[in-house]
């Protein structure tokens, strides 16, 4: 097929493309390839990482030959530039999330970024970055381009015909494994293999639920059809906590005493304390599309054409109150703020859109608690008051006088510097702690039912120094496992005994919130075409059969199991 001067002519081809483009092959090959077979060895997957790097590297001359077509070499070099530049730039933040979560960009991480405001994004740069990482990442750069510019590579003397066969015999190297890998592993090859294409994908997928959040929004108090109103509780009240991990709570067995308020209150009874229940996503407008919907994972409509909670309660009767110490609204389409104007009544700690928050401590919700309870309907109420929690940086989010715990009292096989922040954590939440059963304190006197329940969970180096925060593309239970908490006030037990013993013979079901209005209309008596009792937690006929699937994991099998 091809004589002795054809071969030597093309290896004499692929000699002068790579002495011509190798700084641009090198640095294109690098940022296309490195997270991804990262990722690949980390899976244990060393043969399909081994046959993506020699394709990226074939990848990578293809498109220096194209390149080398044009005619002119600034145009050459302003095509390498545009080629460069927004590739680098994704690799590393790739890079990031790879080193910090072990996940490559998705759709997750993309949210996040997107609803996310500038003091959430300077708390998170502080937290998961610091002036270290910032400055190991100028480091890195700074690297590179010395590397770009020196090419080292250029110093090893190899004679004109040992380069070129070794050029050669790369080049059918990686065709072998260009082609084993587009016949063997086809759906991986086409399937968002690059760091940009997967960029791209999950943009398009955020995009889409922005918009998403408008069509919702748009749909205020439509379609809502209720088959069964018999509701009479006169106050239902939904605690929204934020990024609280119950594997942190002495409430579950932690070995730190942060909640002495709600452990007071089990010891006398008056908590049904949920002892196996997640999260169906660890984002929180991700969990929120499906904590007050019908929509769950087994659904095959988008979470917003289902009716949310707030508007079937509002078509119930209730009068329904929006209470929250997170942003007022935001650029992004927050899903909250949509619950929030879809309620009769909506308030906010402080008046604030995305781009800007305060860190105000969830005490700022006491008064406009106590404003809502004293204009509240004389008929029926639902409340939804949204926290802060959790949520990083954990020493924002409680006064000094909750200072209780340092890395001293921390158990973990990690960094003083670390344990600190997990110090901080277990601070949040016995601050959490007291805001929840002061809250519950508000509603003693009343017939009144909370339920608390946070969006999702966190890891606070608990799987060891290099696993915090939440990130949906590669979960640890953590990050999932979540406290569900009822109480009920005396005169709510003197009038619903019945219902109150449902509660708590429910407490060791093992459950996911994406059911949770289910298992709420249920203890209000209200019921929609979508209601289902085999998904509320509290009905006789809960399928406690139902797996639980977290982003196509079995929580079960391979989440909890990895403990």
């Amino acid at each position: 097929m091809f004589n002795k001067g054809s071969l030597l002519k093309i290896a004499n081809y692929l000699q002068r493309i790579c002495d011509k483009h190798f700084k641009f092959m090198i640095t294109l090959f690098i940022i296309n390839s490195l997270t991804t077979a990262w990722s690949l060895f980390d899976e244990e997957k060393a043969d399909v990482a081994i046959g993506y790097i020699f394709s990226v590297w074939f990848g990578s001359f293809v498109i220096s030959c194209l390149i080398d077509l044009l005619p002119k070499r600034f145009l050459q070099k302003i095509v390498k530039t545009i080629i460069i530049i927004p590739a680098g730039l994704i690799f590393i933040g790739e890079f990031f999330t790879m080193y910090r979560y072990k996940a490559l960009i998705g759709t997750g991480i993309i949210n996040s970024a997107l609803e996310t405001n500038m003091r959430e994004a300077t708390e998170f740069l502080t937290m998961y970055v610091g002036l270290s990482g910032f400055l190991a990442i100028v480091a890195l750069i700074v690297i590179g381009v010395i590397l770009y510019r020196v090419n080292p590579l250029k110093k090893i003397h190899l004679t004109y015909t040992a380069k070129r066969n070794t050029i050669a015999a790369l080049a059918v190297v990686s065709v072998f494994y260009t082609i084993r890998m587009f016949t063997v592993y086809t759906d991986f090859m086409w399937d968002d293999v690059l760091p940009i294409q997967r960029v791209y994908a999950s943009t398009s997928v955020a995009v889409r639920n922005m918009q998403a959040y408008h069509d919702l929004s748009s749909q205020v108090n439509s379609n809502v059809t209720l088959t069964e109103n018999n509701s009479k509780i006169k106050n239902i009240v939904f605690i929204l906590g934020e990024s609280t991990n119950r594997n942190h709570m002495h409430l579950y067995g932690y070995y730190l005493p942060n909640t002495p308020n709600l452990d007071a209150l089990n010891k006398k009874g008056e908590l049904s304390v949920f002892t196996d229940c997640i999260s169906p996503h660890s984002t929180t407008i991700a969990v929120l599309s499906k904590l007050f919907t019908f929509c769950d994972y087994e659904s095959d409509k988008e979470w917003f054409h289902y009716n949310n909670l707030i508007d079937v309660m509002n078509a119930a009767g209730y009068k329904t109150y929006w209470l929250s110490n997170q942003e007022t609204s935001g650029i992004w389409g927050n899903v909250a703020q949509i619950y929030a104007t879809h309620s009769d009544v909506s308030a906010f700690t402080r008046i604030r859109d995305s781009r800007e928050d305060y860190g105000i401590e969830d005490g700022e919700l006491f008064p406009l608690i106590d404003d809502a309870i004293a204009h509240r309907s004389e008929d029926r109420n639902f409340y939804v008051i949204h926290l802060m929690g959790g949520h990083g940086l954990y020493y924002n989010r409680f006064p000094y006088s909750f200072s209780k715990f340092s890395k001293d009292d921390i158990q973990l096989p990690i960094s003083d510097g670390k344990k600190e922040i997990v110090a901080q954590y277990d601070n949040a939440l016995y601050y959490n702690d007291y805001i929840v059963s002061s809250i519950i304190d508000k509603f003693r006197d009343s017939e009144t039912l909370v339920i608390y329940v946070p969006d999702h969970g966190e890891a606070v180096y608990d799987e060891g120094e290099d696993m915090s925060g939440h990130i949906e593309e590669n979960p640890t239970h953590h990050m999932i496992e979540i406290p569900v908490i009822m109480w009920a006030s005396d005169k709510f037990k003197a009038k619903y005994p019945e219902k109150w013993a449902q509660i708590q013979n429910a407490v060791k079901r093992p459950y996911m919130t994406d059911d949770m209005i289910h298992t709420v209309l249920d203890i209000a008596d209200i019921k929609t075409a979508e209601f289902d009792p085999t998904k509320s937690i509290i009905n006789d006929a809960f399928n406690d059969k139902r797996v639980r699937i977290f982003d196509g994991l079995n929580y079960d099998t391979e989440i909890k199991d990895k403990r």
